[in-house]
């Protein structure tokens, strides 16, 4: 299958699952005022769609600015998708749990995740929390992952990609630049690193190869600096950083991503949003797992088929 035709199934997916769920207003939280490309290509994915909605963002917020405010009965709750969902990343799992308990007559949607615990306990204790919510609704962005809720979560149970992929082509054009001629790895450099033997995989001369994570996770930028400190003065400057971030920052980190990867004309990586961007730019790519398996579980269900994607198992 081509990358034109996989993103277009892959949009109408999101399309079926989603939009006769989001009718009404909304708020959207947790998203990411972090360095992690990958999770703000998620958020500018997410945007895109939203845009197709006949209904109002009355606002974000992340993990970090989330403060309590009455909300109307009907107005729904869009919890950022990504793979933060379980015991890796637990502050995400937190703010679900709290956002669950605080509003138990708003429709929560919890967009795709990949679901991994290490400690089943974890695990229990979040069903059981999750399912005194009536009105819930949780996407998994893989099968393993639906497999998962499906085993001690009563929610209602979605299987959607992951949102990135309805990045809009218009501002992709618009932020690539010119091929270097040059390979990248991209080596990501977290807890969910797992090492292969990668010189067996890498076939091009040394010379010609750039490893690295992310340049935001490698280097510093104001426009972050700028955002912690927005961040860290929240209660006097109320919505302001949460403006900022989605004005400002989410562009920033966006046209980092597509400058820095569109550079390239083949891509090996660790990073599943490396992966999709790169499909998204119609890149070569050669796609390594993950420490806990989120890539080869998002590779099997979505992008077996695809044209110029090789997974190494």
């Amino acid at each position: 299958m081509t990358v034109s035709e996989k993103i277009s199934q892959l949009k109408s997916i999101i399309d079926k699952q989603l939009s006769p769920l989001i009718d009404a207003n909304y708020i959207l939280l947790d998203v990411p005022y972090y360095t992690n490309i990958g999770d703000t290509l998620i958020w500018e994915g997410t945007r895109e769609f939203l845009k197709k909605i006949p209904y109002r963002c009355l606002y974000t917020a992340s993990v970090e600015t989330y403060k309590y405010q009455p909300l109307p009965k009907g107005t729904i709750i869009l919890m950022q998708g990504g793979g933060n969902f379980g015991d890796l990343w637990r502050r995400h799992q937190d703010l679900r749990h709290t956002v669950v308990e605080t509003y138990p007559d708003n429709k929560i949607i919890i967009l795709p995740q990949t679901i991994f615990y290490k400690d089943k306990k974890w695990f229990e204790k979040d069903a059981t929390a999750l399912n005194k919510h009536k009105n819930l609704h949780i996407c998994a962005r893989d099968t393993k992952s639906l497999e998962i809720l499906e085993s001690a979560v009563t929610s209602n149970l979605h299987l959607v990609p992951d949102m990135a992929f309805y990045i809009s082509e218009r501002l992709l054009k618009r932020e690539s630049v010119k091929e270097n001629g040059r390979t990248l790895f991209l080596k990501r450099n977290d807890t969910e690193f797992c090492e292969y033997d990668f010189n067996a995989h890498i076939t091009e001369e040394k010379a010609l190869l750039d490893t690295c994570d992310w340049p935001t996770m490698e280097q510093s930028f104001f426009a972050k600096e700028l955002l912690d400190k927005l961040v860290f003065r929240r209660k006097r400057l109320k919505r302001i950083p949460d403006i900022y971030a989605d004005l400002i920052f989410r562009p920033f980190q966006v046209k980092k991503g597509v400058e820095f990867v569109s550079q390239y004309k083949k891509v090996y990586t660790t990073r599943l949003h490396v992966a999709i961007l790169s499909i998204l730019l119609k890149k070569e790519v050669v796609f390594f797992d993950n420490s806990y398996g989120k890539n080869s579980s998002f590779y099997h269900t979505w992008l077996q088929n695809l044209d110029n994607l090789k997974f190494i198992q």
